[in-house]
């Protein structure tokens, strides 16, 4: 395969891992109303049932006994378990697109790398200093490529071990102030 087929068919890949890009976030959103519907089904749902405890009372004590629960702590640790799913859904999708972005960038890399053999074998004698300004810049391909994932990746794991720890400490925090 020469050059030209070979960066052809890396095209054909990227069209196709950006295609790939767009059905994860298209998946990450339909995540996003997934959790929103439900979320509000819940509300309703704890909604109508203060109602009819409320219009089922007799006396203002039943009243006030069936409003004895405490909502706030309720309402806050139903808030709390939304934000905790919506992180945790935020950092999934962000760690399918960037696993998608890199293998994008290793194909791009293997590409690049088998265009220049290619095209270094195909080389007239004589074109040495041709040929190591293409290495050298391939070499400074990968190095840039390496570069822009290394703190991707990082940034990509400190999320997630944020959200996790979070998902660990937070209910025992909110349990002892209750």
């Amino acid at each position: 395969m020469n050059a030209t087929e070979q960066i052809q068919a890396a095209q054909k890949a990227e069209l196709e891992s950006m295609a790939s890009m767009v059905e994860t976030t298209v998946t990450g959103l339909e995540r996003l109303a997934q959790l929103n519907l439900q979320t509000l089904r819940e509300v309703t749902q704890d909604t109508a049932e203060a109602w009819r405890a409320a219009l089922s009372a007799r006396d203002v004590q039943e009243l006030m006994s069936a409003q004895s629960d405490n909502p706030i702590q309720a309402h806050g640790q139903k808030a709390f378990a939304y934000a905790q799913k919506l992180a945790e859904l935020a950092v999934r999708t962000q760690a399918e697109l960037a696993e998608a972005v890199n293998r994008s960038m290793n194909r791009m890399q293997q590409t690049l790398y088998g265009a220049m053999q290619n095209s270094a074998q195909s080389l007239p004698i004589g074109s040495e200093g041709a040929a190591a300004l293409m290495q050298s810049a391939l070499n400074f391909t990968n190095q840039a490529i390496e570069a822009m994932q290394e703190p991707q990746s990082h940034a990509t794991k400190m999320v997630s071990d944020s959200v996790r720890s979070l998902t660990h400490t937070a209910p025992r925090g909110a349990k002892s102030a209750a």
